[in-house]
């Protein structure tokens, strides 16, 4: 099993029914979500690209944002994992 942790851009919040509705695509079995993060739980991976995406609100404004950190890790193996950077706008 791998874990996608999404960490939200200062300022965003997750919309939780379009995480929770995350959980019909074939590969996830679950989510959670909390204030400012989303943790996506993904059965397997394999050699397919595998893409999904959520919505969020701006809760409060921020100035000059800085990228988040999305981190995908084995949930047995925690110290195998990858560190990407997302920013605002998104697209």
């Amino acid at each position: 099993m791998v874990i996608v942790d999404v960490k939200m851009v200062s300022g965003f919040i997750p919309m939780k029914p379009s995480v929770k509705k995350l959980q019909d695509q074939p590969n996830i079995q679950r989510t959670e979500v909390n204030t400012n993060h989303v943790l996506i739980y993904i059965e397997k991976l394999t050699n397919q690209t595998l893409g999904f995406s959520f919505a969020v609100e701006q809760d409060i404004p921020v100035k000059n944002l800085k990228p988040a950190p999305i981190k995908v890790y084995d949930y047995y193996e925690t110290d195998e994992f990858t560190v990407e950077e997302y920013s605002a706008p998104f697209s």
